[in-house]
């Protein structure tokens, strides 16, 4: 039985979701797989429910402590020498890292002990959010990791452009295979009101929302600004955020500043059930700087809903402008809230692009291509 063993640092938002896809489909003892987990923990809600899970459907999970976040070179060293340790115990065939703290130390780690095959999935670059010299120092590391590994599976077509841009691999080591979500029956009006119920949202009325990290990356300050904009074209309707992050004090001030109060803008917190909860939404917003390919988007799309979002590689490769959302520059609050306010006055335009978006998840981005991939890439027939 051929051992693959996953290593992941980054156990949060859109990557712990690609991981738990993986994990559960491979997991399965129709797949011929003996499946290891060497992860870190960020401290999401339900991410050690979520590994017991796992290790009661005989995934070898393991939680390494001083795997985390934060560069820091003890911790960092330890970490290091941890996998390294581990790989040489398990001794898999495969082994396939996510992120940029694993995948860096993961892949060397894996070089080191002679492991047959290493892949790796960044979910982002790391040079990708910083400029000047931090991110000349992080290309470099990455093109550094890149030599110790066999293929960069790249979550978009935008990604492996990047990679190619900045020639960090050879082209014919670069992989695309897309994230992919299921496609689920449309809800009845009943059951999306009760979602909305379930969550204290109202039944009636517009909402625009967004599901993601308040973290720098997504720039909810921007989504708050925007809102305020577009509340005064359209003062019956409400924006949502679902997500927890270390920006929330700030965002509840700025939002206190522009006089947007609950009836206006609700921060909703963790939502377990974030997938779903795009359903009780009329439009579907992302406002990141960068990304690399989001669930966020890709599960509203899934449900039918219309989308407005930043043109950043990564949400540009899902929504065609026009055709099955809207995009408009990063930062631009004003851009932003028209999107906002032209979706929310015209239904008919919400229904030709989410039925668009729909489409177009089956076609492209769907959960069984997405599997289908990966389990070619593992039996090395990619």
């Amino acid at each position: 039985m051929t051992r693959l063993c996953y290593i992941c640092e980054a156990t949060s938002g859109g990557v712990r979701k690609h991981l738990r896809l993986l994990i559960e489909c491979f997991a399965r003892p129709e797949e011929g797989l003996e499946v290891h987990a060497l992860l870190g923990d960020r401290g999401e809600p339900g991410f050690k429910e979520e590994v017991e899970a796992w290790r009661a459907r005989g995934v070898k999970a393991e939680i390494l402590p001083e795997l985390q976040r934060e560069i820091r070179f003890s911790p960092d060293r330890a970490a290091y020498a941890s996998i390294r340790g581990r790989l040489r115990e398990i001794a898999p065939q495969i082994v396939h890292t996510h992120g940029s703290k694993s995948g860096f130390l993961g892949r060397l780690a894996a070089r080191a002990v002679k492991v047959p095959r290493i892949l790796h999935t960044p979910h982002v670059f790391p040079f990708q959010s910083r400029g000047g010299l931090a991110g000349a120092f992080f290309l470099l590391l990455e093109r550094y990791a890149a030599q110790r590994c066999d293929t960069i599976v790249c979550v978009g077509e935008s990604q492996r452009e990047e990679a190619l841009c900045v020639r960090l691999v050879a082209p014919e080591r670069l992989l695309v295979i897309p994230n992919g979500v299921a496609v689920p029956e449309p809800l009845s009006a009943e059951a999306r009101s009760a979602l909305r119920a379930k969550h204290g949202l109202p039944a009636e009325g517009l909402i625009v929302g967004m599901c993601a990290r308040l973290a720098p990356q997504k720039s909810v300050d921007v989504f708050v600004e925007a809102a305020a904009r577009a509340v005064k074209a359209v003062p019956n309707a409400l924006f949502v955020v679902a997500g927890e992050g270390p920006l929330r004090g700030g965002l509840q001030a700025r939002a206190a500043a522009l006089g947007l109060n609950e009836t206006r803008l609700k921060l909703l917190g963790h939502v377990s059930d974030a997938a779903e909860l795009c359903a009780a939404f009329d439009v579907a917003a992302m406002t990141s700087h960068y990304e690399g390919l989001p669930y966020a988007l890709l599960e509203a799309m899934a449900w039918g809903v219309p989308v407005a979002a930043t043109a950043v590689a990564g949400s540009a490769d899902l929504v065609c402008g026009g055709e099955s959302g809207l995009l408009a520059p990063p930062d631009d609050a004003r851009a932003i809230a028209q999107n906002f306010e032209r979706l929310l006055k015209d239904p008919d335009l919400r229904a030709k692009l989410g039925q668009a978006g729909r489409e177009r998840v089956k076609a492209d981005f769907s959960l069984a291509g997405f599997l289908d991939a990966h389990r070619k890439l593992y039996r090395g027939s990619n």
